[in-house]
């Protein structure tokens, strides 16, 4: 252990680094202009954190060449502490980088001699004692948390299930919501779309029926006409019919695509509508299974809307919800226990 002199000697070079704590050491405007000791305030602040460690700490428990070893450095710290406080425009541009390398040079030499010793006096002083006892209350009141964070998360458990399938079940309302209305608003966008190529419709049709007439009354056939004169005029009139006509079958036939569009899509748009009905009236899963295969298929399968001609390639698609309902509550034990017959 150290002697009580060196101690005390150790104390008051600690205290000549301490005293800097609340002096300005790296810029002064009013007496250095724009020179700076930024470079250095890394080295300061360890310095000074390293002055103020070793005076909270039993210094005794220190040996003697220890204790003199630190002293020194410390020491050249102070010195160099003393030159940035004393620093003066005067001189050479460079000085204050030369006190700064300095500086640094005297830091790294006082961490190292103090790197071995700052933990074990911090032991002795209890810090250890103390930290591990912290921690270890620590842990026992994290172990204390997890066990009623358990405790609640059992007991939440049912409400948290509610919340979630109340959870999907508003999502699937709002996606299906969602759906319905884009069914309808293309229905409606199909529908006044289709009354444009009706207008269109009737108006080639009166065209072909007028160019009809009037091509048996106008141009008339000269008396003397031959037969290539009465050839000719018969194929320009029958060419602008032809034309007209087929105007009159083409423009029918984009009516009544849009009409078999817009059909499909309110029928879809009525679907949804029905599927929301039958899921809301019902809680037993099985009942909304069934519904929503009933529905999606009725949804998505080619519906007969008599606008266009309709093949049916393979098995009706048809799905009978009830058929469903039924076979589904087969499966569904009775409340005495006995299996359904066969």
């Amino acid at each position: 252990m150290a002697s009580q002199d060196i101690v005390q000697q150790l104390e008051e070079h600690l205290e000549t680094i301490n005293q800097y704590k609340d002096v300005e050491l790296i810029s002064r405007p009013g007496r250095w202009g724009t020179i700076t000791f930024k470079m250095a305030e890394q080295d300061i602040e360890l310095a000074m954190s390293i002055a103020a460690d070793l005076s909270s700490m039993p210094l005794s428990y220190l040996t003697d060449q220890a204790a003199q070893d630190i002293m020194r450095h410390i020491f050249n710290v102070s010195e160099y502490f003393k030159q940035i406080y004393e620093f003066k425009l005067e001189g050479t541009s460079k000085l204050h980088y030369e006190i700064a390398a300095h500086l640094e040079r005297a830091v790294k030499g006082l961490s190292t001699a103090t790197s071995d010793w700052i933990p074990y006096l911090a032991y002795k002083r209890g810090d250890f004692s103390e930290s591990i006892q912290q921690i270890e209350t620590a842990v026992k009141n994290a172990g204390a948390l997890e066990d009623e964070a358990k405790r609640y998360a059992y007991a939440s458990r049912a409400e948290v299930d509610e919340i979630v399938d109340a959870a999907r079940e508003a999502a699937a309302s709002a996606g299906v919501a969602t759906f319905t209305s884009e069914f309808d608003a293309e229905a409606k966008i199909l529908a006044s779309g289709s009354k444009g190529w009706l207008w269109a419709i009737v108006v080639l049709a009166g065209a072909t029926v007028g160019c009809a007439v009037l091509s048996f009354y106008w141009p008339s056939l000269p008396e003397d006409a031959n037969g290539w004169i009465t050839l000719r005029h018969v194929v320009a009139k029958v060419s602008v019919i032809a034309i007209l006509f087929t105007g009159t079958v083409w423009c029918g036939r984009i009516y009544r695509a849009l009409r078999h569009q817009r059909s499909i899509n309110r029928h879809r748009a009525l679907s949804l509508k029905t599927f929301q009905a039958f899921v809301k009236a019902t809680d037993d899963p099985v009942t909304r299974d069934a519904v929503l295969t009933a529905a999606t298929k009725s949804i998505f399968a080619n519906v007969p809307t008599g606008f266009v001609e309709e093949r049916v390639t393979g098995q009706d698609a048809s799905v009978n919800v009830l058929d469903i309902s039924r076979s589904a509550s087969r499966g569904v034990p009775t409340g005495s226990g006995a299996s359904p017959k066969e």
